[in-house]
């Protein structure tokens, strides 16, 4: 789960970067920036599976 919240952070720092050029004129960035934002999305997933599993190993099985 650690690392969905590195790469959910990182997704959305890269988010609010892609996103600047809306707020401030004359600003033009690279076409990647829209697609290293997508990390917020690969971090969510990451986190989601983490609980998923740790949520499996500690439930009880009869």
């Amino acid at each position: 789960m650690r690392v969905g919240i590195f790469f959910l952070i990182a997704g959305i720092v890269c988010t609010i970067i892609a996103i600047s050029p809306l707020f401030v004129h004359n600003l033009e960035l690279p076409g990647y920036w829209w697609g290293l934002s997508m990390l917020t999305g690969v971090g969510l997933a990451l986190i989601l599976l983490g609980l998923r599993r740790s949520s499996k190993s500690r439930s009880i099985h009869d």
